[in-house]
């Protein structure tokens, strides 16, 4: 606990609450304006299989919930590329592998931090981000179809969800970004994992939560076998 209340002062944490703010007015911003894409369809000829999607609640979470993927796997991937990469392929590597302390034990408190702020930011903005939708739809008499019954749930897990797959991909990028000795590569790796993956949360909105949990699964699975290839590399490390 000690070593992740290090890393939270070394990193400079209010830099990141920042990025949150900028992601989730971003999101907030998209999510409005999705809002009237339905109407403007309704007013036309006719309603695109596209536009449809906007025109329920699960649909729109759903657009959202992928939306907020991407954007906090980005997130997390920055992270991790300045707390895991930016540090043992750095100049300062030398001094960090000879602390008295644990390599794996450091290296577990940075990635619990990557996992930590990606999860708790992820959860909070997705879930006041549909909420504000909601609210602002009310207020502009604005009323897609009925959204399914404990939809407030579905909007909570597929939020829990966000978190934990985003900070998977954020591990799972950041131990590329090692193997590369290079940050750049970090970025680059959940960019192409995002593009990939995104469209996946939105095939079916209405079984947002089976996907998420699948893909949730896989991808832990994968983060957690890739985390161990680096602690093992980073022990093996030559100071």
């Amino acid at each position: 606990m000690n070593l992740c209340k290090l890393e939270l002062m070394k990193i400079k944490v209010s830099t990141y609450l920042w990025s949150v703010v900028g992601i989730f007015a971003g999101l907030l911003a998209l999510g409005i304006l999705f809002l009237f894409i339905f109407q403007i369809e309704m007013g036309g000829n006719g309603i695109s299989e596209e536009a449809a999607l906007f025109g329920n609640w699960n649909g729109l979470s759903a657009l959202m919930t992928a939306l907020s993927y991407a954007g906090f796997s980005i997130f997390s991937a920055v992270i991790a590329a300045k707390v895991v990469v930016g540090e043992y392929c750095g100049r300062n590597a030398v001094i960090l592998l000879c602390y008295p302390i644990s390599r794996k034990a450091m290296l577990r408190a940075k990635c619990l931090v990557v996992c930590g702020i990606t999860t708790i930011a992820a959860l909070i903005s997705n879930v006041f981000v549909i909420g504000l939708m909601y609210v602002a739809a009310e207020i502009l008499n604005i009323e897609p179809q009925t959204a399914a019954e404990h939809f407030f749930f579905l909007v909570v897990f597929s939020s829990v969800f966000t978190g934990f797959l985003s900070s998977a991909l954020g591990v799972i990028s950041a131990v590329v970004g090692w193997k590369k000795r290079s940050t750049t590569a970090v970025i680059v790796c959940a960019l192409l994992i995002v593009c990939i993956t995104t469209n996946f949360i939105t095939i079916s909105p209405g079984n947002v939560l089976g996907v998420m949990s699948a893909m949730c699964a896989f991808f832990v699975v994968i983060a957690y076998g890739m985390y161990h290839s680096l602690a093992n590399g980073i022990e093996q490390m030559e100071v």
